[in-house]
């Protein structure tokens, strides 16, 4: 199944959602199905997101209430000149600098030969002109004499051997000079290559002045080196965000069909950057949203429609049926939910991820007073009453171990004012397997 550009994962917290965004980049990135890359193991999954994402091929980030158009797009920052002037100039913002070298790939992603890695601006470029006896097809290095090069050159400098005064065959880097000797590492285009800044007329060697990483990397990139491939920008949390204030106009990009490369492509100008601008059609949007948080139907609408959705529901069966000290664990998250399920709505369920490090009955008992209950009390608004059904006994949910009544006060009873309800202080009770196995034994 074809993935959309644009996908949200949303469902309770805890269902795995952020985990997951690992093995959907990995599954858009190499172009494979989703089930296959679960089958080969999360550990393989991550090594391999932690790969791209080294190689620019992933970005990651969370929405807040603070973010805005300026972090995402486009900005103004204040800067300090070198005569300690304040100054403001336009800065990229995450969202803008991720499509730009999505479109435009850099050498560290693999798309060039890993030797322009070192390459940096200070290096300099230097158009050549090398013997045809030394020009061989396959070669990938070369000795050639120091002569041939301008004075001055040095390792990491850039070499464009020239066939013609406007065109090159290869580029190569300096691996070494010395007064005999000049090595050089070389990547040959499967056809010459016209070359922006060689100049008609002038005698080689000659030096091309502009940025050298830039150049290098357009260069190769055009010379056939292949494109960056499929990229993901997962957005956490995206709900969390003011949708309108952080994309502004460009939410309308977002649509696969108005991407750089279809038919019905948009660009918008952006002011700061003093450039057009569209959405790659290689760019993958991948976001979450933790439907307890916010309900789905209070996201932006202008996004909601915009992306396809994909729901994470807390999964008991991925606990395996787990026991420790008698307790089953899948048993004891189904029922819980069912209730919440009755008592609430699907959208408050509890993960199955609360309970994947639970290996014994103390890790039980910390995950109930640390996590579950202050959960519960957070939904229902420490309401015990119906915390009580939650995590009651099969035959009886009034019954709950883990939450006691006070004793009523003859005020209390004088003005027939409501109870007053703790949790147990005591930690035996948590320890004890049967405060949980009443919970579900009988009812599944």
């Amino acid at each position: 199944m074809e993935l959309s550009n644009n996908l949200l994962l949303y469902g309770p917290p805890g269902t795995g959602k952020t985990y997951n965004t690992v093995n959907y980049a990995v599954s858009i990135i190499e172009n494979r199905p989703f089930e296959e890359i679960v089958k080969e193991g999360y550990a393989l999954a991550l090594e391999k997101y932690s790969k791209y994402t080294l190689m620019g091929r992933i970005a990651f980030m969370t929405f807040h209430q603070s973010l805005s158009y300026d972090d995402f797009i486009e900005g103004i920052r204040p800067d300090i000149t070198e005569d300690g002037s304040l100054v403001y100039v336009p800065m990229p913002g995450a969202f803008y600098r991720f499509c730009r070298d999505a479109d435009h790939p850099r050498l560290i992603d693999g798309a060039v030969p890993d030797i322009f890695v070192t390459v940096s601006d200070d290096s300099h470029i230097y158009t050549v002109s090398i013997p045809e006896a030394e020009n061989q097809q396959d070669f990938e290095m070369s000795v050639i004499d120091p002569q041939l090069l301008p004075e001055g050159t040095s390792a990491g400098d850039v070499l464009v051997s020239m066939v013609s005064p406007m065109e090159s065959d290869m580029i190569g880097v300096v691996m070494s000079t010395n007064p005999d000797r000049c090595v050089v590492r070389w990547h040959k285009f499967s056809a010459a290559q016209k070359i922006k800044g060689a100049q008609k007329g002038r005698e080689m060697p000659y030096r091309i002045y502009m940025p050298t990483k830039k150049f290098v990397y357009t260069l190769v990139h055009e010379g056939g080196s292949g494109d960056m491939g499929n990229c993901v920008f997962i957005i956490d949390e995206i709900n969390r965000g003011n949708i309108s204030r952080i994309f502004g106009e460009l939410i309308t990009l977002l649509e696969s069909s108005r991407r750089k490369g279809n038919p019905e492509c948009l660009e918008v100008y952006l002011a700061q950057m003093k450039t057009m601008f569209s959405v790659p059609d290689n760019v993958y949007v991948l976001g979450t949203m933790n439907t307890a948080d916010k309900s789905l139907t209070a996201l932006d609408a202008a996004l909601r429609r915009r992306f396809e959705f994909i729901e994470m529901m807390p999964d008991p069966m991925v606990l395996n049926n787990r026991e420790v000290s008698g307790v089953n664990l899948s048993k004891l998250l189904a029922v819980i939910n069912n209730r919440i399920e009755i008592l609430y709505d699907r959208e408050h369920m509890i993960g199955h991820a609360y309970f994947i490090s639970v290996k014994s009955i103390d890790d039980l008992a910390q995950c109930f007073i640390n996590k579950v209950i202050p959960l519960l009390q957070e939904y229902f608004f420490d309401d015990y009453e119906k915390i009580c059904w939650v995590l009651g006994r099969h035959d009886d949910p009034r019954k709950c171990d883990f939450i006691v009544m006070r004793p009523r006060t003859s005020f209390q009873m004088k003005f027939n004012l409501p109870n007053i309800f703790d949790i147990v202080k005591d930690y035996r009770v948590f320890l004890n397997p049967e405060s949980y196995i009443l919970m579900y034994k009988g009812e599944l």
